[in-house]
């Protein structure tokens, strides 16, 4: 156990763990049938805010009201104020059908979405603030810790700037990384830089900066990294089931591959049917679709990126069945699940990359959605959740029991919790 000066001694949340949990599990399970059944009702609507969030920089409000809706924003809110408290993999593949209409659009989802599990494990007082008028309530992040704090009485003063916080121009708050703790702070409370986004992959998510000048943050709305270290998380008083048993950093770190997974089998599908009318313009100007290259990379394209999507659903029901039970799941299990989440979004990048070349000149246009579909895979292989090559070293590690690094931030706490 690890102590700060602001750690008081833990409460022991260990009791409901040995309760029969068989009926919250499933209904989790129905409320995501449900939720997958309202996905394929809007995903028209998100498809035609493709164009205007890549042009703008912003996901439209009429995607992120068709969203809403579908109680996508309550999935991982709590019961008690009108929540879902749905099954991890049920919410993973709703995202993953988002992404298939518009990758901006499932990735703001996602990350928007998944604050609310670190919300329900923080002090009662911010989960009411939070959630108390608007179980939608959400929040983006940047957890890079790259502004400043000091603490102060009763709290913390925050200045600087934080970077990358997705989807921010759709959220009431911002969850800001401090090292050790996070910060969360109302969007009344900072300034969004505007023109801060300015890249070619995942445009339309408007990743943008925030600014804060003396912003004070009470101690409750801050979360103590080592209260999840401890099995401490001062949210359990009212939110101790299974869900909120799950590992945190292994839910935000599994939560891009989503995005990555449907947007390449959207962008296979999208090579498919342009291959059934392309002639090539060499050569014989023979159908595309007869090329015995294409052939074999389609082939290895769609069972990859199928292999990966079905790894990734399992490893959630089976991780979400070990909390159902009242267990934990060992760290060489969540390094593996860790690591499969990095190497899903690599494959998927991998795999589109690999038909990129019979793709033909035509692919390169900025009107064609297959541009666009490189450029978001391209953009989210390189988000930190995509690092393969540092979570192999965690997975393999924990393999050969060599002693991890010691906990002192959320890189470090993946390893732990």
């Amino acid at each position: 156990m690890l102590t700060t000066a602001n750690t008081p001694t833990p409460i022991d949340y260990s009791g409901p763990r040995t309760e029969d949990w068989t009926a919250y599990r499933d209904r989790a399970i129905d409320e995501g049938r449900r939720f997958l059944e309202a996905v394929d009702t809007i995903r028209d609507t998100i498809r035609a805010g493709r164009d205007t969030a890549e042009a703008e920089g912003r996901v439209p409000d009429a995607s992120v009201e068709a969203m809403i809706g579908t109680g996508l924003f309550r999935a991982f809110t709590p019961l008690r104020y009108g929540g879902l408290e749905m099954a991890p993999a049920a919410f993973f593949e709703g995202i993953m059908r988002i992404a298939e209409a518009d990758s901006a659009a499932a990735w703001i989802a996602g990350q928007l979405n998944v604050h609310s599990f670190e919300i329900a494990l923080m002090d009662e007082r911010m989960q009411d603030e939070f959630w108390g008028e608007n179980p939608d309530a959400r929040a983006s992040s940047s957890y890079a810790p790259i502004g400043k704090y000091e603490e102060v009485d009763g709290g913390y003063r925050l200045n600087g700037t934080w970077t990358f916080s997705s989807g921010v121009d759709h959220a009431q708050w911002v969850i800001l990384g401090g090292g050790d703790r996070n910060f969360v702070v109302p969007v009344a409370d900072l300034t969004i830089d505007h023109n801060s986004w300015d890249v070619q992959g995942l445009k339309g998510t408007g990743s943008k900066a925030v600014t804060l000048t003396d912003t004070f943050v009470p101690d409750y709305r801050t979360h103590l990294l080592v209260d999840t270290y401890n099995d401490a998380n001062p949210g359990w008083a009212v939110n101790n089931r299974p869900l909120y048993w799950v590992s945190f950093p292994s839910i935000f770190n599994s939560t891009p591959a989503n995005t990555a997974i449907g947007t390449a089998t959207a962008g296979i599908d999208t090579f498919v049917e342009q291959s059934r009318v392309r002639l090539t313009r060499q050569g014989t100007g023979a159908p595309a679709a007869q090329n015995p290259f294409l052939h074999l990379k389609v082939a290895n394209a769609l069972t990859r990126i199928r292999t990966v999507k079905q790894r990734h659903l399992q490893n959630w029901r089976d991780l979400f069945d070990v909390a159902c039970r009242g267990e934990e799941a060992p760290p060489l299990e969540r390094m593996r699940i860790r690591f499969e989440a990095a190497d899903s979004i690599a494959t998927c990048f991998e795999s589109f990359s690999d038909i990129w070349p019979i793709a033909g000149a035509a692919a390169t246009s900025s009107a064609n959605p297959l541009q666009q579909t490189m450029r978001d895979l391209m953009a989210a292989r390189n988000h930190g959740s995509a690092g393969k090559e540092l979570a192999a070293g965690q997975y393999i590690k924990t393999l050969f029991e060599i002693p991890p690094a010691p906990f002192k931030d959320l890189g470090t706490l993946n390893y732990y919790k």
